[in-house]
Parts: structure tokens; sequence; C-alpha cells
């Protein structure tokens, strides 16, 4: 584990107090359990630190490679000769317009174009095949025209692309000043200037490309600058990865909430949790008197006055932490229990920014059933990284432009509040570095999971499953019956159909399909998860009579 550093990156606005020195005598007891979220003490918790004076260290950037700084490295002559192509491409076609500048970036140069008055700008893009051709270069992005300019872009990719690497990102001014709340690095813009984007302004974040596209690099650059800004008890995570690899090197995190969700089943269960989480938070803030979670945070309170409790009577806490959700493949969790996760993710979406729980959600399926309208309304910042057709370009920002990027890591970005689209190349985080920082991180302090977050569901899911099973629960039966009906009627014995038809949630769903494979309905699934069915109308209807003639004769006897 490398040492820690000896350079202090100032914070952001601390979301909590200074933690308190170590006693020396007795020896500090465990952390309270991560109810420090849902119940949380009335002092800021301490976190146990193998260090000289009991404080958490922050990583240091001597965790990080030194390698280059991400500077353009185009020449001088390669830039001349592109710009001469230009001309001439535009002279051949009878077109009056001047290349009057270029602006070297990482991966591309943005050469300017001052079109003459009548010129249409439509006659730029339909010369994009013809200035590839001539360029010699796969693909180049047109600006028509640029924002903010009365001039027309033309991005040409270099021949030597740089890479811009976490150190030289973090070594920036701008990053070591920077007084937003949640910063996150991003990467570098065609003019060489390091792009932040603070999550609690955004206060969401979708991250849509192809694979192979960056968007794996992209998420391990956002989890390190969370990283090296805040301490455990200042920000909190809960990682959801449905393809098990993809953040497997985070497990020992203390930032995490629960252990890195793998389960689609349980995904439904962490929105649910933090839905209450932001309604609770909320009656918090309206009983302290403050409108969000940085004002709460920073308050004064008077030690002579007791200590405020919340509704139910809890101590209300000196702080809380921001609370960031990461989803790695929405596309996954969206194809088992699409209607749960999308209204708990607007439901978020919509209302949690003042309480301080932040959602980043990626794909590499950037479709419309994946990508649907409700989740684009509550997520107007977005990145793009290279697509495989305009639709999916167009699906994910509107406008066509991501199929022509050159990925590895470059991107068009969204940003919040501004109606133009910047491009950017994606800062790489490397998979040694990413160790590093966890390693260092995870010695600092415990894990401190909080089992509320799944086991009230559980236990609701036990109890109906219970009653189910036993078939003496005459709602829970007349459920099983209804759902039943439906597939042998419409063919079609999937979970998700069952929560779309029934209008129910997916752990119900599933626990009726288990019942009918049980009650041999249905058989168990085959392959991909498709179930053959058993029984045939006629049975199920005779069974139907069978049961209704058992009730009438009970009524009878009764």
């Amino acid at each position: 584990v490398s040492p820690p550093s000896e350079l202090d990156l100032p914070l952001p606005p601390a979301p909590s107090r200074p933690l308190p020195p170590r006693p020396a005598e007795p020896p500090p007891a465990a952390p309270p359990p991560v109810a420090a979220v849902t119940k949380p003490s009335s002092a800021p918790r301490s976190v146990s630190v193998p260090s000289a004076d009991g404080t958490y260290v922050l990583p240091g950037l001597d965790l990080l490679d030194r390698r280059d700084n991400g500077e353009s490295s185009v020449k001088a002559k390669e830039i001349e000769r592109n710009k001469a192509i230009l001309q001439n491409t535009l002279d051949n076609f009878g077109i009056e317009a001047t290349v009057v500048n270029a602006v070297p970036g990482p991966q591309v140069t943005l050469f300017e174009i001052s079109p003459a008055p009548g010129v249409k700008l439509s006659t730029f893009n339909s010369l994009e095949a013809n200035m590839c051709m001539d360029l010699q270069v796969a693909s180049l992005r047109i600006l028509t025209p640029i924002p903010g300019k009365n001039l027309v872009g033309i991005e040409v990719p270099n021949q030597s692309r740089a890479i811009v690497t976490v150190r030289s990102l973090m070594q920036d001014p701008q990053w070591e000043t920077s007084r937003m709340q949640i910063p996150l690095l991003l990467g570098k813009n065609i003019s060489g200037k390091t792009v932040i984007l603070d999550l609690a302004r955004a206060p969401h974040l979708l991250i849509a490309g192809a694979t192979g596209s960056g968007k794996s690099v992209c998420m391990n650059l956002l989890i390190a600058s969370m990283l090296f800004r805040f301490r455990p008890d200042q920000l909190r995570m809960i990682m959801v990865d449905p393809k098990v690899v993809e953040f497997q090197a985070y497990h020992r995190l203390p930032h995490l909430i629960v252990p890195v969700i793998t389960e689609v089943n349980k995904v439904a269960l962490a929105l649910r949790w933090a839905i209450n989480e932001m309604e609770r938070r909320y009656r918090v803030l309206a009983k302290v008197g403050v409108r969000d979670l940085t004002s709460f945070n920073a308050r004064q309170r008077n030690p002579a006055e007791p200590e405020p409790l919340d509704d139910q009577g809890n101590v209300i806490p000196d702080t809380m932490p921001f609370i960031v959700i990461i989803i790695d493949e929405l596309a996954d969790i969206m194809a088992s229990a699409k209607a749960e996760v999308e209204q708990g993710l607007a439901k978020i979406a919509a209302k949690s920014r003042a309480v301080g729980i932040h959602t980043i959600i990626a794909t590499q399926r950037p479709d419309v059933r994946v990508i649907t309208g409700t989740i684009k309304a509550n997520y107007p910042v977005r990145i793009a990284f290279q697509t495989s057709s305009h639709i999916d370009a167009r699906t994910i920002m509107d406008t066509k432009g991501a199929e022509s990027l050159l990925g590895q890591g470059d991107m068009l970005f969204k940003p919040p509040g501004a109606p133009s689209i910047e491009r950017l190349q994606g800062g790489m985080a490397s998979d040694a570095e990413r160790d590093h920082i966890v390693e260092f991180v995870s010695a600092q302090a415990p894990q401190d999971f909080d089992e509320a977050v799944f086991r009230s569901a559980e236990e609701e899911e036990a109890v109906a499953g219970a009653a189910v099973a036993d078939g003496n629960g005459s709602d829970e039966d007349s459920l099983v019956m209804q759902a039943q009906e439906i597939i042998l009627r419409d063919r079609r014995p999937t979970i998700s159909y069952l929560q779309r038809t029934m209008g129910i949630g997916y752990n119900k769903a599933a626990t009726l399909i288990e019942e009918l494979e049980r009650r041999g309905v249905i058989g168990p699934q085959i392959g991909s998860g498709k179930r053959e069915i058993l029984m045939v109308a006629a049975d199920a209807f005779g069974e139907k009579n069978q049961n209704q003639n058992r009730d009438d004769d009970d009524d009878d006897n009764r």
C-alpha cells in the first residue's frame, strides 16, 4: 500500500464536521451499524484508521501512475496539411468558405471555417464523406455551427492521440481549488481544459455507449473522484453490478451501504429503500427548518438546547452523508424488472436532489427499450460514448454525432443547464491505479453495512410466500388463480408480463411464478429463462370449479 500523500487536497464544502481525535484510553468502540444512514446517532461517527493521529487520510497522488500529461501531441505540420486539404475540398465544390483557425486537442483538432454570406450550413454536412476521403480518416464530426460562434467546425482525428491520465487531471488547479459539493472528473475538452461535473448540481447522470467505447473506464474515474474527496461518513455508495465483474474490485470499500448488488431482484429493493430514506430525510429537514442537505450539515446547534428528535423519536444527527447509487448495466435490470426499476429511478431523480441522494446509471445498449422517455426526462445530464448507429446516438443525446466518435474514451457531454454539447477525451484510470486506491481506502476504515436495506422486504416476501404455500390465505390464493388465468389465456409465463398485467412488483410476480411451477401449471426455466406451459385451459377451469364447489360446501357446513 502506498503511504499517505503529503499533498493535502482541498475538500468541497464540508458535508460533515471534522472527526474528533481518537482517545488514547480506552480504545474506541466499534462504529454503530450503518443505520448511521437510517438511524443516525447524535454525533458524527468516529472512523478507526491506521494513522498516527487517528484521522482518516484521503488518497494522494502518489497512488497514481506517472505518465503522459494528456496534452495534445499533434504536430504543426499535420495541422497545416489538414487545413490545406479542407480548404482545397471546399474550393473544389465551389463553397465560399475559409478555414480560419485550428484548435488542437488530445484526440482531435477542431478546424474553424468561416462561410461567406448566403452559404447554407447543410452544404457542409453533405461533404462529410468527401472530407473523410481527402483527409484519409475513418470519420469526422461537423458542427453547424460551433455553439456560440458564427463559424462551422470540423473535428478531425489526430494521427497521434494523447492519453488523459488521472494524475494530469488531479494536478490541475481547477480540481485542487474546486468548491463543488460532489466534484467528478470527466476529462479534457478540445482546448485541453479539465472538465469537472458537480454531481450535486446535475443531480443525476446517464452514461451510454457501445461495448469497448470507454464506459467502464469512465465509471472508474467517477468513483476515484469521490474516493479522493470524501470519507465514508461524508459519502456512502450503493453499487449495482448485474454483470458481476465490473464492480467486484470495489467490494471492500468502507463507503458501501450494502455489498455490491449482483442480483436483479435486489435492485428494486435498494431503490425502494432509497425512496424511503429520501422521504425520511425530507421530514428531518422540515423538523430542523432547512431546505437542503448542505444547509443541514452546515447548521450550528446550540449545545445548551435539547437534542432534536425526528417524528419517530430518534435523535436527529448533526450531519448526514451524501448517497450515490451507481448502476453499471441498466439494460439487464430493465429486462427483468422494468416497471419497478423505472418508477423507482424516476421518483428518486425527481425529488432527491435537496436531500443529497444522487444516481449514476450506465448502459451499453442505448435503445428506447432501455433509455425510455421517463428516464430521459429525469436525466438531462448525459454522456455518450461511441455508438454503433446514429439512431442510438439520438436516443442518448437527442442529436447525432456519437456514431462518429473514435472510441477509447472519446465522448460527448451534455452539461447541466447548457444547451450545447461538448466533446471531451475522458480520463483513464487504469486497473492498477484503481486497485491501489481501493486498497488504500479499505485500510482506512471497516465496512459497515446496513442490513435494513433488504431485511424488511425479505421478511415481507417470506410472509407472502408462506401464505401462498399454505393455500389458506384467500387473498394470496386468488392472486395465484388470477395469475394462472392470465398465463393460460395469453401464453406468456414471465415475471415481467405478470408485473405489467397485474400491476404488482417484481418480488410478488416472482413468488406467483414459483407457486405456479410448484402446482404444475408451468415448467422450470429453460435456457434463457423461457418456461413451458404444462396445464391446458380446460384443466384450469375444472380446478377452479372444484375450488369453488369446495368453498360452497364449506359455507353450507358453517
